[in-house]
């Protein structure tokens, strides 16, 4: 009696590579011709701007838990 191979074919593997290739191809295009790249940085301009004006009018100064705090003090990197 013969012994059943088991795993996977070459054709269900390269079937698979083909299908995972029309993926790719088609979220790349949408990604760069929907303007998903262009919309997000629009959005990253848009979020910079308003703090830059949330910050203006606030004079840098933001209320944190009850306290006031300098916004510099606040969000400066740890060194």
């Amino acid at each position: 009696m013969m012994k059943k191979e088991k795993g996977i074919t070459l054709i269900a593997l390269i079937i698979t590579i083909i299908v995972m290739m029309i993926l790719v191809g088609v979220s790349l295009t949408v990604a760069l011709k929907g303007g998903l790249f262009t919309s997000a940085k629009d959005a990253a301009k848009n979020t910079n701007n308003e703090a830059t004006a949330e910050r203006e009018l606030s004079n840098g100064v933001v209320n944190i838990d009850g306290t006031s705090v300098n916004i510099d003090e606040y969000t400066k990197p740890n060194s």
